[in-house]
């Protein structure tokens, strides 16, 4: 049996991206239990179905060694019989590391032009040297334009948060693995520097939801809207005040392996409280998941999973809420989705359900919302934590 990422990557045809158990439904039940299975593992996660099958159009379109590359990560093509292959977070690292070191390439060629190596050791060393987050950002934005080839970023401030949208313009926007790949750099590039986990309010992509499983929530650890206008990254104003604190010898360690840096920051997001929100984020729109399956899913018992969260400081109950409340909230502000059609995909019973579930989130009805009632909006959309803490 020839698997998705051999087929893909040896030169034949690249399977289409809706797999039959999204088209028609077959095999739910058993591709749910599986996915959060794969997903929650201990010490990292699975990469999707539909990261396989974008690497190996670019590996086409840019002609890369994808054998050796493969090879270099100790992945046997042959041996990869499954839909969803079992390839790790480590062994993706390994096949990064090496078409960066093969391409000679910053970028591995997925820019406008070639980027020469060292490029982003002079940019770096500019960039870090700055006092503060806000700083570095207004630096890279000012000499970023100087390196011809690497993506361009404007930062936008609000009264609450600040915006940094990634220009990819001059390259492959519509692959999902391109895009995220330079929001996850820009990202992980600001928690290194500051030394501190740098909490994303939201994540906007220009492409439409990829079909079967996504890891969105573990590769940024915040809603995801897809289909958006651009790429862009949202956080916390307070966050720009944040020091950066690398030396010039710890940049330079940065730099030698800037794969390995820059996917270790991944590990920021395996609390048990992320976990479970991602495995809930997973099911939305299918069916609940109870707190039994999930627990499953770490190998341990419900009493167990239940006293982790409330080491937290929270519970499957509230971290489904939040989840539940953040979809709906994104929904009717859009626009475009009937209340009743909001209910369903979220799993109510009934409108009416839905509808007071969200009066109890929010003190109001959808409705209401939807109407911008002002002296309620504001408040609606603080996060659940912050308004308990209120």
């Amino acid at each position: 049996m020839t698997s998705v990422l051999e087929t893909a990557i040896l030169g034949e045809s690249v399977a289409d991206d809706s797999p039959k158990a999204f088209r028609d439904g077959s095999g739910r039940s058993d591709r749910l239990s599986s996915s959060l299975l794969t997903q929650s593992v201990a010490g990292g996660y699975t990469v999707p179905a539909h990261r396989v099958r974008e690497f190996a159009r670019l590996s086409a379109r840019h002609g890369w060694d994808a054998r050796a590359a493969l090879a270099a990560a100790g992945i046997t093509p042959t041996s990869l019989n499954q839909p969803c292959p079992d390839v790790t977070l480590e062994k993706a690292v390994a096949v990064l590391r090496h078409l960066w070191l093969d391409t000679v390439d910053e970028f591995l060629g997925l820019g406008p032009r070639p980027v020469c190596r060292h490029t982003l050791r002079v940019l770096a060393l500019a960039v870090c040297s700055a006092p503060t987050l806000r700083d570095a950002l207004d630096r890279a934005e000012q000499f970023m334009p100087v390196f011809p080839g690497i993506p361009l970023i404007s930062v936008s401030i609000a009264a609450s948060e600040t915006t940094v949208s990634v220009g990819l313009h001059d390259f492959d926007g519509a692959n999902s693995l391109v895009v995220d790949s330079m929001l996850a750099v820009a990202h992980r590039a600001m928690n290194w520097a500051t030394r501190r986990r740098l909490q994303l309010l939201r994540v906007t992509v220009p492409y439409q939801r990829p079909f079967g499983e996504i890891d969105h929530d573990i590769l940024f650890g915040a809603p995801v809207r897809f289909g958006a206008s651009g790429a862009s990254l949202t956080f916390a104003n307070s966050d720009l005040t944040l020091p950066l604190v690398r030396r010039q010898e710890e940049i330079e360690e940065f730099l030698a392996d800037v794969p390995t840096v820059l996917v270790s920051e991944i590990d920021f997001y395996t609390t048990h409280t992320q976990r479970v929100r991602g495995i809930i984020l997973r099911c939305l729109g299918e069916r609940a998941c109870t707190a039994d399956e999930i627990a499953a899913c770490f190998g341990i018992s419900r009493q167990t999973l239940r006293r982790r969260l409330r080491e937290e400081g929270t519970s499957v109950t509230a971290i489904r809420d939040d989840v539940l409340r953040t979809a709906a909230l994104e929904s009717l502000s859009q626009g475009g989705e009937t209340v009743a059609a909001l209910a369903a995909r979220l799993g109510f019973s009934e409108p009416s359900a839905f509808t007071r579930a969200f009066r109890r989130w929010t003190g109001a009805s959808p409705t209401d919302f939807q109407r911008g009632q002002p002296s309620k909006v504001s408040y609606l959309y603080l996060p659940l934590a912050r308004r308990r803490e209120g």
